[in-house]
């Protein structure tokens, strides 16, 4: 409502308007400037007019300087009021045309200085205006002419009065439009900040969803110089990892593709292999010269010193992760938060997946190790076992029964050989991926008999489902399930059989080994610190977990023993 009229009257353009003033309120004056002399004229109208006319020129075109200079010193509207006053002597006093243009300065003080002025100006004019009268108007009759000085005087204090009022409201609009401005210039800047915040959170929210979907270090990379080239705009970009087991910096890449770009080997985690080993040490940024050494790698750092480069190190707490190169061009300091912000970002995501990557490979050897070091329990100790225990028997038989020692001996002979291919099955994980129930049964047969060579031992067979649907790998773990079993009853048991009842369905195997034997504790049993010899019932439980199955041993001393396993049928295969 008010917006016109502010901008109008702006303090910036209150001289303007005064001017114009000025030029109207000599109108009346032309009006009549040909006319006759009227009482009281002591100078020519012509004359007169004339003065008045290049004082209004002056005026004109010195308008900004006298603006300012009024602005700066209001004394100097005295010498108008002067001016104003003897126009109106010389003109007829009471009966001058220029009344309103001897009006024009007390406007002025109201106008650039509100009520204060316009009261300063009333003072100062009214005994300068009663001058003008008294030596404007020496014919003037008080008595004819009282209305026309009372009028003019109530003139002077009234229009200057009633005219500073709306100069106080516009000017305390004017001060209030300028505040509006300064908090419309601040609240800008802060939505420029809180975009730019906005647009930094968008892009940390994308690259944490691509990066929670990467497969691989090599897709984290990727997404991490997508993003700081495609969405924060940066012209070039290039990001190494660290190999925390080597500790070596390597895996360079670079995005946009360059065919221009090197290949760069590992390097040692040392900071004479150049500036950028430095940063990374010391956890600090620079920004490159184009002229050091960056990397000890000439073509590569050929290659880097072709631009500046804002080197950030990447740090997952206190634990290097790597580096991110960024073209440093058109780098300010907003965007360089938001680099900064993006490559904390990007350094969480990689190092998390090193992590998780030396983690599965800790993970995989250690189950390997584990895995051989049942293989070897189920199959090379338990031949030795029998070498050993052949070997004892021998001792006690020599040397009244050569014969029969010799025959112990071609056995043993037949056992090593047995031994040193079930180390060569251990350790290149062969095994027959033709195995039968039938293949099965004869296999386990053979080894209860070679565990327990001094006493007959036999095992009751019963099977119900299809064996051989089952894949290798399962086939394979339920023949060392059962063959531990077997041993365990065939070598503490001290009964004569065991049965093995197997049990296959479309979701699941059964495996129930028992025997009448004299029994155990399998709290005791299971227990390692008691003795190494309970490995093999440690090593079965191993192996039904491992195949996200339950065993179950129930056994008492003189009760005979039972290992009942569960096994679920999956459609992939972990080694056991």
């Amino acid at each position: 409502m008010f917006a016109k009229p502010v901008t109008f009257f702006h303090i910036g353009r209150a001289f303007s308007f005064l001017a114009a003033y000025r030029w109207a309120s000599l109108l009346p004056a032309l009006l009549i400037l040909n006319a006759e002399s009227r009482p009281g004229e002591i100078v020519s109208p012509i004359l007169v007019f004339g003065i008045a006319f290049v004082a209004n020129l002056v005026l004109f075109l010195t308008n900004r300087r006298l603006n300012k200079l009024v602005s700066d010193r209001p004394a100097f509207l005295g010498i108008d009021l002067v001016f104003s006053a003897g126009l109106l002597a010389v003109s007829g006093g009471a009966n001058s045309p220029y009344y309103l243009y001897a009006l024009s300065p007390l406007l002025a003080g109201a106008f650039f200085f509100q009520l204060r002025g316009a009261l300063t100006v009333s003072i100062v004019f009214t005994p300068l205006y009663l001058l003008s009268m008294y030596f404007g108007s020496q014919t003037l009759n008080l008595q004819t002419e009282l209305v026309v000085l009372m009028t003019q005087f109530a003139g002077i204090w009234l229009i200057p009065i009633l005219f500073a009022y709306p100069s106080t409201l516009l000017k305390d609009v004017n001060q209030a439009r300028e505040e509006l401005t300064i908090a419309r210039d601040e609240l800008a800047r802060k939505h420029e900040n809180l975009t730019s915040a906005h647009h930094q959170l968008g892009i940390i929210h994308d690259l944490t969803i691509l990066l929670q979907a990467a497969p691989d270090l090599l897709s984290v990379q990727e997404r991490v110089l997508g993003a700081v080239t495609t969405d924060l705009g940066f012209s070039k970009a290039v990001v190494a990892l660290v190999d925390p087991a080597r500790e070596e910096l390597g895996g360079w890449l670079v995005y946009p593709k360059d065919e221009t770009f090197p290949a760069v080997d590992t390097l040692p985690l040392k900071s004479e292999n150049g500036d950028v080993f430095k940063a990374l040490l010391n956890r600090k940024q620079f920004i490159s010269t184009k002229t050091g050494t960056l990397v000890k790698h000439a073509d590569f750092n050929q290659w880097l010193n072709q631009i500046g480069w804002f080197v950030l190190p990447l740090y997952l707490r206190e634990h290097p992760v790597g580096l991110l190169l960024v073209d440093e061009t058109g780098l300010t300091t907003e965007r360089e938060s938001t680099l900064t912000t993006v490559a904390n970002q990007a350094a969480l995501a990689l190092g998390t997946t090193i992590l998780c990557i030396d983690r599965a490979r800790r993970l995989a050897v250690e189950t390997e190790r584990n895995r051989i070091a049942r293989d070897i329990h189920d199959t090379v100790v338990q031949s030795l076992f029998g070498v050993v225990y052949s070997l004892d028997a021998c001792i006690n038989m020599l040397p009244a029964r050569a014969e029969e020692v010799r025959n112990e001996l071609i056995e043993l002979r037949s056992l090593a050989n047995s031994a040193h291919d079930e180390v060569r099955h251990s350790i290149f994980d062969l095994w027959p991926s033709a195995l039968t129930i039938e293949l099965f049964m004869a296999d386990l047969s053979n080894y209860v008999s070679s565990c327990c060579r001094q006493r007959p031992f036999s095992i009751v067979f019963s099977n119900n489902g299809d064996f051989n649907s089952l894949s290798a790998g399962m086939r394979r773990t339920v023949y060392r399930l059962a063959q531990e079993a077997l041993a365990n009853s065939a070598r503490h048991s001290g009964a004569d059989s065991a049965r093995l009842c197997l049990t296959v369905t479309d979701d699941e195997v059964y495996l129930v080994i028992s025997d009448e034997g004299c029994g155990f504790d399998p709290t005791i049993a299971l227990s390692r610190s008691q003795s190494r010899e309970h490995f093999g019932l440690q090593g079965i439980h191993e192996r039904a977990r491992a195949m996200d199955g339950d065993c179950e041993i129930v056994s008492q001393p003189g009760a005979g023993a039972r290992i009942m396993i569960n096994l679920p049928i999956q459609t992939h295969f972990h080694h056991a």
